[in-house]
């Protein structure tokens, strides 16, 4: 669905009578400002820039840039608003560098939380095995209810998907990485626990896929890791392939998608080739795997893929007119992979494929000629240089970019950007259960199955999708007084976060927090939307029972807020003092429950549901 079709629908709900959307908010857990700090993760040495790839002018550089890129890329991230003024002040490549790293911490993107100093975050390993250690047994450093722990142990059936939600909220790790995790694992060579892979299995894919990006890997290594999974191997059937005098006896699902999933290559113009001797011999190559238990209570579930000789193709194998040659399944696909990741097909699909399903949904002729030239120009593949240099180019901060974003997305950047405490991740105040169970988005379990998960024109596209996300904004989920964590009673309080600026005035308040969730350098908060939130922030009513009390179903249109009596008003509550800092605490309590009601209101525009470039 067209962004704009997208917008024109969503304001469907100005027009509803006013009885039919809550008048009263109630508010919840507190929010602790976190200051940036922690050390700059390692950079590459290389520079964020690409041929074919215009790097943003330091004018156009600014703190709605960072936002757009942490929005995109990073789940919208932890970043302090002082942090994203300073990654705005610098150099463009300067700044991405900090931004955006493979490590399992990035201190600046995600500030540790420093109220919870037992599970010392910042320095506890972020793979999913050791975090599932944490979260899943009893011990001090465990900040999750006791009831709820073992849901995330491998041994329970959602373990990998939860601790994986888990990890990309939390502070002290790096949002950036979970965010190309997920897409690595859930789209980009997809597997499906549904299909039996194991939750053990799963944990070693994508632990042992971020190890091999951590590293710096080229990109062809990186794909071979994936496709030599225990998961990759027990989702397509090819762990029992076997080659015995002469004859395969093999199962050519994943070598078709070798090919076609991990790099882009179809066979076009050589089809006959391609099927015939292409995937056959990529299927012969793929045989002689065994698993091994590591930890996995049965061989069926085992997370450790030994290759041997045995059952093993014995020569070299011919595969896109090349000769592959390798002594075990493992030293054939590292071949192959090097062989692929230059084959025209590749250069040519791969990094646009990269770019569509992470930040772009449609692609021109121009926009993928450049994304060629930035990844052809590059002898050994390198993913992260390739995003850094596409995020700070004129292609991604271009108007004509447009990325619908999935539930999942969706879910996430709200829970990130509304969530400042791990405890509150903890405790689910963003309530993420709603992504899994009444939009039906488990990662881990892909709509589509090898052809990845749920995407944004998907998203877009459903009404239904579209009702729940206004159902959810109209059951006032962020507007809570009391949230009871373990038997402390803990309020919101906005103003630990919200710069104080002009004394917290209405005006200043409503900015900040669309910025601080639609990050559109305020392009899309026009009249109407500045008038919907300042009678919630001010009044904590609608805007026509503030206009219209005697008639409070009456629809405000634009045109009425453009008189000279609408922008009157307008500016009158725009510089109403919003009393976040009162010493009445009753007051205190009522003016955040009217943040939390305002972000119900941001939450159910179209705005939250796509990303726009500049």
């Amino acid at each position: 669905m067209d962004f704009i079709i997208l917008k024109s629908a969503a304001w469907l709900y100005s027009s509803c009578p006013s009885s039919s959307r809550p008048r009263r908010y109630v508010l919840g857990a507190v929010l602790s400002m976190l200051l940036a700090h922690g050390a700059t993760a390692a950079v590459t040495g290389l520079p964020a820039s690409l041929p074919g790839l215009t790097e943003v002018s330091d004018a156009r550089w600014n703190a709605t840039a960072v936002r757009k890129v942490l929005r995109t890329f990073a789940f919208g991230g932890h970043a302090t608003d002082a942090q994203i003024d300073a990654w705005a002040a610098m150099k463009p490549q300067r700044a991405i560098v900090q931004m955006l790293t493979f490590d399992e911490h990035n201190l600046l993107l995600s500030p540790p939380d420093n109220s919870l100093r037992k599970e010392a975050m910042r320095s506890r390993s972020q793979t999913l095995h050791a975090l599932g250690d944490m979260w899943g047994l009893n011990n001090a450093a465990n900040m999750l209810e006791p009831e709820d722990r073992e849901d995330y142990l491998r041994s329970s059936w959602h373990g990998a998907m939860l601790t994986w939600s888990l990890a990309a909220r939390v502070r002290g790790g790096n949002p950036f990485r979970h965010r190309i995790g997920y897409w690595e694992t859930n789209f980009h060579l997809a597997v499906s626990h549904a299909r039996g892979v194991s939750n053990y299995q799963l944990v070693s894919y994508y632990d042992d896929v971020m190890a091999s990006l951590q590293r710096g890997d080229s990109y062809d290594a990186v794909i071979a890791t994936a496709s030599l999974s225990a998961a990759i191997g027990h989702h397509y059937g090819h762990r029992d392939n076997r080659y015995y005098a002469n004859e395969c006896y093999c199962n050519e699902d994943f070598a078709r998608e070798f090919h076609q999933l991990g790099f882009g290559i179809l066979g076009v113009g050589d089809q006959l080739y391609h099927e015939r001797i292409t995937i056959k011999n990529t299927a012969a190559a793929l045989t002689g795997m065994y698993f091994v238990s590591r930890e996995a209570p049965s061989e069926w579930e085992a997370e450790k893929v030994v290759f041997g000789s045995d059952g093993h193709v014995p020569s070299a194998v011919r595969i896109l007119h090349r000769s592959i040659a390798g002594a075990n399944a493992s030293e054939k696909i590292r071949a192959l992979a090097r062989v692929d990741i230059r084959y025209k097909e590749s250069l040519d699909n791969l990094p646009v494929m990269i770019v569509q399903s992470i930040a772009d949904d449609n692609i021109s002729f121009k926009e993928a000629r450049a994304l060629r030239e930035a990844w052809a120009s590059m002898p050994s593949k390198d993913l992260l240089r390739f995003l850094r240099a596409y995020a700070i180019s004129t292609t991604f901060h271009s108007s004509q970019r447009v990325k619908q974003f999935t539930s999942l997305e969706r879910h996430m950047v709200i829970a990130n950007r509304f969530a400042d405490t791990n405890r509150e991740q903890y405790h689910d105040v963003p309530e993420i259960w709603r992504l899994y169970w009444e939009e039906e988005v488990i990662p881990f379990e892909p709509w589509h199955e090898v052809f990845g998960h749920q995407n944004g024109p998907e998203a877009a596209a459903s009404a239904e999708l579209f009702r729940k996300n206004y159902k959810r904004a109209t059951e006032a989920s962020f507007s809570y007084s009391v949230e009871d964590f373990n038997g402390a009673s803990r309020a919101k309080d906005w103003r630990l976060l919200m710069p104080r600026g002009e004394a917290y005035t209405v005006g200043a308040g409503a900015e900040w927090l669309w910025q601080r969730f639609i990050a559109d350098g305020l392009k899309n908060f026009g009249p109407l939307e500045r008038a919907h939130l300042y009678a919630l922030l001010a009044y904590g009513r609608d805007l026509a029972a503030v206009l219209h009390p005697r008639f409070p179903d009456t629809a405000v249109t634009l045109a009425e807020l453009n008189a000279p009596a609408g922008k009157a008003w307008l500016a009158k509550v725009s510089a109403a003092r919003l009393p976040l800092d009162s010493k009445d605490a009753d007051i205190r309590e009522r003016t955040n429950d009217r943040m939390g009601a305002a972000l119900d209101f941001i939450i159910a525009t179209p705005f939250m549901l796509a990303e726009e470039g500049r």
